[in-house]
């Protein structure tokens, strides 16, 4: 078990409408180059069992919050009306106390002779007729006249002390009223939260099925896309022999008015590309490629099929940088750092673009965090961690440079854009499962109860020129009011497809969008807050109705917004999955049915065989990767301890529980993990060391790589 990741999103939206998926779709930003139909299909299959699975998270989530809010107003409540019956009671106390003196008074006042009226009730309270008669009596009396004003001023004491006890017990009573109708929708609250629990739990149960036969369907089919781009170059391969020239060096095309004898210019728009050449044989112009950029291209298409790693160089697994150095090795090697790349090798314009070019992505404010190998087709072979492995994809809209290694150096500076660390541990060497968007608070992009939940990230559709919604919509009326999620930085835009849009920069990578607005009521470079107005519902642009197009967008690249809101933490996930909706198809085995993410599996392996070591005996442990429905399981059983669904880090494959001893403080394996775990990337959080705020020796988390 785990702490739950609370912090910076407000789970709330409680007036939300969930509907049916077959709503109005709406239009989306064109992509670069879509991929096969086919690969498309099926990522998108995926894409739409993720947001399934959020939608279903948010709304038990959302179930979760209200009825906490529930308890603690009914807690609030019963203590307040405990507070107001004791304060009455006490109230009453002194009523009596003040009627019983007055009684007194009352008595000798009627010894000494002055007139009282009895009443049909009580002596006790029929003195205001007395009171208006004893300024005479005390005319004529002075010891009458003392007598009566203590009389009055007793008669004063005794109303007053009891309105006051008649108003406590009328706010005791009212209060008592309120505990109770807040006992009894907290009490209606927990019915509904365990009935979504057994609800998400059963969908959650088939989606994982459904998304374990997507999983392995959208490998089939990679491979697929992988097989067809290999085709193409070699058939581009077999048309060079044909025309019987040998590739010359790299040396020999850098300038394009100095080609060897027989080959030409290859033009893009008008200008001589240089690095490359081409030779018309039989009417036919054949591109001419360079030894050593054909060489990186073949080693590239070596690497494919291969896992993805951290930081990993090969020659088992390859990260964000290492296919390319491999590829391009030995005739240059790459800096370690993609941010180190950009400055060393020539940029050339993007629409001269050519197989073998290093292909680097980011931003000015995000800095460089992927690369890949170009190829045609608007495709390129990368190390893909939603994939698991080096892949052919499409090249991404957030490509901020070409650069080509056979051009050498570049002929004037190119300055790199400077990359914070959380963006190069997001993209390059990533092993977090989470990104990081500080400690402020967010806010939904709609005021409750003015929306519903449309077509969500990730369908499918005609109506989007990628054939996939890259975002999440919201229908609502035209001139609902739209509000920033958390601060940043505005950018107003007007694309086609989206008519009105601003764009939030967060920093760190982290943009927000929202588009088809009516009204835009912030200009550009203004800083907002989470929660302040930007605009307004609208449906402007490529939209079929009124709605707010929102989408989340880390380094560039569009990922599902409804993590996001639903999991109380600026949650990415891990590969593109969920939280507890990893395929186990992308996990590995750490022995007797436990499953980790593989990096974390890996490490966990060779702390145990430490720990075989010094102990005799394997790790004992009880708990690895956690699945949706079984977190919500757990959450039914343990709700003062379970993490809220959605936000373990169970279920990023991360976190274990153990056993053995390693489960009570002070334990000789206990300390022996706490002084040797950290070395495998393994960590006891601080939130669960003794005296913090849950102790639970036996929860362990894999926080960083195990060291090279």
């Amino acid at each position: 078990m785990d702490q739950g990741r609370r912090r910076g999103l407000r789970l709330a939206a409680l007036g939300v409408v969930l509907t049916a998926v077959a709503v109005p779709a709406y239009a989306d930003p064109p992509p670069s180059t879509p991929p096969p139909a086919s690969v498309t299909d099926v990522n998108r299959s995926l894409e739409q069992l993720q947001a399934e699975a959020a939608a279903v998270q948010a709304d038990f989530a959302k179930a979760t919050i209200a009825y906490t809010n529930a308890l603690e107003q009914a807690q609030a409540a019963e203590a307040a009306a405990k507070k107001a019956e004791a304060t009455a009671t006490t109230s009453k106390g002194k009523a009596d106390e003040e009627r019983r003196r007055l009684g007194v008074v009352t008595a000798q006042a009627y010894q000494l002779g002055i007139p009282t009226v009895m009443g049909a009730e009580s002596m006790l309270w029929s003195l205001a007729p007395i009171a208006e008669s004893l300024q005479e009596i005390a005319d004529r009396q002075t010891a009458i006249t003392q007598l009566g004003n203590t009389q009055v001023s007793q008669y004063q004491r005794a109303m007053a002390a009891e309105s006051e006890s008649n108003r406590l017990k009328d706010d005791a009573t009212s209060k008592r009223a309120a505990a109770n109708e807040a006992a009894a929708k907290a009490q209606e609250l927990s019915k509904q939260v365990q009935q979504k629990a057994a609800d998400a739990s059963a969908a959650m149960a088939d989606q994982t099925a459904d998304l374990d036969v997507a999983s392995a369907l959208s490998k089939q089919l990679q491979q697929t896309r992988n097989e067809q781009a290999l085709a193409r170059w070699q058939t581009y391969l077999a048309e060079l022999t044909a025309t019987k020239v040998t590739p010359p060096a790299a040396a020999a095309l850098k300038n394009p008015g100095k080609l060897p004898t027989g080959l030409t210019p290859l033009t893009r728009r008008g200008a001589a590309v240089p690095g490359v050449a081409a030779v018309t044989v039989a009417g036919r112009t054949v591109r001419v490629m360079s030894a050593e950029t054909i060489r990186a291209v073949n080693q590239a298409f070596s690497l494919l099929g291969k896992p993805y790693g951290v930081a990993a160089t090969g020659p088992d697994k390859y990260g964000c940088l290492g296919a390319a150095r491999v590829a391009w090795q030995p005739y240059t090697t790459l800096p370690n750092l993609v941010g180190k790349v950009y400055p060393n090798y020539q940029a050339v314009p993007a629409p001269q673009v050519q197989p073998g070019d290093l292909l680097v992505m980011g931003s000015k404010s995000l800095g460089l965090v992927h690369i890949g190998i170009a190829l045609d087709n608007g495709e390129m072979i990368a190390a893909d961690e939603a994939k698991g492995a080096v892949v052919v994809t499409t090249v991404p809209d957030n490509l901020y440079a070409v650069l080509r290694p056979t051009l050498g150096a570049p002929s004037k500076p190119q300055i790199a854009p400077v990359a914070t660390s959380d963006a190069y541990a997001f993209r390059c060497g990533n092993t977090a499962t989470s990104y990081d968007v500080g400690s402020g608070s967010w806010s939904w992009p709609l005021p409750d109860g003015s929306y519903e939940i449309g077509t969500p990230f990730g369908q499918s559709g005609s109506m989007w020129s990628s054939g996939v919604h890259t975002g999440q919509d919201f229908p609502a009326s035209i001139g609902t009011t739209v509000r920033a999620v958390t601060s940043g930085t505005v950018r107003v835009e007007q694309p086609a497809w989206a008519g009105n849009l601003v764009r939030i920069d967060h920093g760190n990578g982290l943009e927000t969008l929202y588009a088809h607005l009516s009204r835009v009521d912030v200009t550009d470079g203004q800083q907002v807050t989470a929660g302040q107005r930007i605009g307004a519902v609208g449906t402007e642009g490529n939209s079929t109705g009124p709605h707010l197009h929102f989408e989340v967008r880390l380094g560039g690249d569009p990922v599902n917004p409804m993590p996001f809101l639903a999991t109380g933490s600026a949650s990415t996930g891990w590969g593109g999955f969920s939280n507890g909706m990893i395929p186990a198809g992308r996990l590995c085995a750490i022995g007797s049915g436990h499953l980790l993410r593989c990096d974390a599996a890996a490490a966990y392996l060779q702390l145990s065989a430490a720990y075989r070591a010094q102990f005799g005996k394997s790790l004992c442990i009880t708990d690895s990767y956690r699945s949706y429905a079984s977190q919500v399981s757990l959450y039914q059983r343990k709700p003062s301890l379970a993490a809220l669904p959605g936000t373990s880090n169970h279920g990023w494959g991360v976190a274990v529980d153990l056993c053995g001893g390693v489960d009570r403080f002070g334990t000789t394996q206990y300390r022996w993990m706490k002084s040797h775990a950290p070395s495998y990337g393994w960590l006891h959080p601080v939130w669960a060391d003794q005296g913090g705020n849950r102790e639970e020796p036996w929860h362990w988390e894999f926080g960083n790589p195990v060291s090279s």
